[in-house]
């Protein structure tokens, strides 16, 4: 059948971490093959705001604002976080969350990927099939003896010859506070989950930038004639012959009526956790309910379809830091005029305040047999059906932050310092689906379910006291902010302090009653938001389990149609999910080029 618009092999719907990924590599392995990536977003070539490390709390915070880089999305209001309406903003930008995200270098468990293997059944995708994609995929340029860091891949992983003091003084008391938990050279070695240890990143250590995907995959094939990136374009719906994928309907900036591009070989969907799902249930595909609601004629009866979402949800608390702490607060806050010696030196060395995210060190923890008993029946039953057996899956992650990472700190004068944590496989499941026919930029139906299971609020109550003590012991410590910090009873022994000198490591841990521990439920549930890590709804699982692709990336009851993003993991990974989202889009290389008969080798950016 012939087209009138135009035709490509290969259509990557979304432009994201995994999409660069996969298009880049196959784009570079193959100079004669037509790749389109269709990406909602600005480009982010040389943008200070993306390319300069610093840069990203500052985005974060004013995503409102940033609005051609973010896509928000306002979840419906929920009792578990006080009726709070959650808006978790996911990058709209090339690169997607490779271009704003932490920059944290975090590797899963390889029990994560088995899981994915073993329990979910896709052949294929276990850590022995993924780690050595990820190695080859990586720089890694910290001395390490771990033969899975790869040491010549186009993403560098670096960390700061001068790292921030914060970070030093947080490992120096864990050291002698904690005796339950090492402090380790190495804790991304696919098999720890229960230690400290400073916390490497996505940054370059030759030119300072951020190491994203959109310009190591993307951008770094500017002579290939063949792979074209058309930006500010939003997938609408997949153009279908029968079953088959032909093609995507989009459209471009303010156009008043979409277009359409066609695809010889493969349509592949990389628009995300929130986007992926959407393109999918405006196509025609997903459970009938959703669909007859939009108006939408069934294609494909896929109930999975925006189900099962999952996050790590993050909590913020703040301290008073003294005058010696270090902060990137000044980038994050200050005035751009006063900025312009440290862009200078960034330009010049790579070094210094603009090639920081303000986070050196950080932990993977797991509760200690006393720790358990403390959490309730909730999170026992919880820790014995999915803990217990994997001592490589970290219960919570976090770090010490050299910022404060509100709006705007009480004191632009003053320095500060935040413990941040997150749950890294939270019980409570959410789901994603259209609720504006084919409207592409229709708010979706979103309901994140954060908190929704008591296992949940009880490992956060755990962490908060548990880093709590940590801080105090600092001899940065000047006392807590008290609208970051739980309200306790009046005449609590935990009550919070605006001013206050640090304790002793040997010192008393604070008492905590009944009552102290509802405050800091109510604080979490108040307080509560995303970690930016959406994932899992078209999850990679047999059709009858809830599962959109199978284990090749097929979307069940179509043909030449395939998704690569973080929306195809089954299960959660106990990590940050950049790293993750390189396994994908490496991974989904791999099967496309078997499956289209393509190369998959002879460049610096194709594995």
């Amino acid at each position: 059948m012939d087209h009138p618009g135009e035709t490509y092999d290969i259509i990557f719907v979304g432009g994201g971490a995994a999409g660069c990924v996969a298009a880049g590599q196959l784009a570079a392995a193959n100079p004669g093959l037509k790749v389109l990536i269709i990406e909602a977003g600005p480009h982010s070539l040389n943008v200070d705001t993306h390319v300069q490390p610093v840069r990203y709390l500052g985005n974060l915070l004013n995503a409102n604002k940033l609005r051609k880089s973010f896509t928000l999305h306002v979840a419906q209001p929920s009792e578990a976080v006080a009726n709070r309406k959650i808006v978790v903003p996911s990058g709209r930008v090339l690169g997607g969350g490779s271009s704003v995200n932490f920059m944290v270098y975090t590797r899963a468990s390889a029990s994560d990927y088995d899981t994915w293997e073993k329990v979910h059944e896709n052949p294929g995708w276990g850590s022995k099939d993924l780690i050595p994609l990820l190695k080859q995929i990586e720089t890694y340029t910290l001395p390490t003896s771990n033969s899975t860091h790869g040491t010549e891949g186009p993403i560098r992983i670096s960390y700061p010859t001068d790292s921030l003091n914060v970070a030093q003084q947080f490992l120096e008391v864990v050291a002698k506070y904690d005796k339950d938990r090492p402090v380790t050279d190495d804790w991304n070695d696919f098999k720890t989950g229960d230690a400290y240890g400073k916390w490497p990143k996505y940054v370059d250590d030759k030119t300072g930038r951020r190491s994203d995907t959109a310009h190591h995959f993307i951008y770094n094939q500017a002579e290939n004639k063949n792979l074209t990136v058309l930006t500010e374009s939003r997938g609408v719906r997949v153009v279908f012959e029968g079953t088959r994928a032909v093609g995507v309907e989009f459209i471009t900036g303010d156009a008043n009526s979409p277009s359409q591009a066609f695809a010889s070989k493969l349509v592949v969907l990389s628009a995300g956790a929130f986007g992926s799902p959407a393109i999918l249930e405006r196509s025609g595909i997903g459970a009938p309910d959703v669909l007859h609601k939009n108006g939408i004629a069934q294609l494909v009866n896929l109930p999975g379809v925006g189900e099962r979402y999952n996050d790590h949800n993050i909590v913020l608390t703040h301290y008073a830091a003294s005058p010696e702490a270090d902060s990137v607060d000044p980038a994050v806050h200050g005035p751009e005029d006063a900025l312009a010696a440290h862009i200078e030196q960034w330009k010049e060395t790579g070094k210094g305040l603009m090639a920081r995210n303000g986070v050196d060190a950080a932990f993977k923890m797991r509760p200690t047999a006393e720790e358990l008993k403390t959490m309730g029946p909730a999170f026992e039953k919880r820790w014995k059906d999915f803990f217990e057996a994997y001592p490589d899956k970290p219960v919570m992650l976090g770090a010490p932050m050299a910022a404060f990472t509100g709006p705007a700190p009480p004191d632009p004068s003053k320095k500060y310092l935040c413990m941040l944590y997150y749950l890294a496989y939270p019980a409570s499941t959410g789901s994603v689906h259209i609720a504006h026919g084919l409207d592409p930029y229709g708010p979706l139906n979103f309901i994140h379910s954060y908190l929704d299971e008591e296992a949940d609020v009880a490992v956060y109550r755990w962490m908060y006291k548990h880093l709590r003590e940590i801080a105090r012991r600092m001899p940065f410590y000047r006392g807590e902010i008290l609208d970051c910090h739980p309200s306790f009873p009046a005449g609590s022994g935990a009550t919070c302090k605006p001013e206050n000198d640090p304790v002793g490591i040997d010192a008393p841990k604070l008492v905590y009653t009944v009552e102290d521990d509802a405050a800091i439920d109510d604080y979490h549930r108040r307080m509560i938001a995303t970690a930016w890590h959406a994932l899992g709804t078209c999850a990679m699982k047999p059709k009858d389990k809830g599962g959109v692709v199978n284990s090749r990336l097929n979307v069940y009851g179509t043909t030449q149609l395939k998704i690569a993003d973080l929306s195809i993991c089954p299960e959660n990974v106990g990590a940050n999910t950049y790293n993750t989202a390189l396994a994908v889009g490496a991974k989904a290389a791999v099967l496309i080029a078997e499956d289209l008969g393509l190369n998959l080798g002879n460049s610096k950016c194709a594995l």
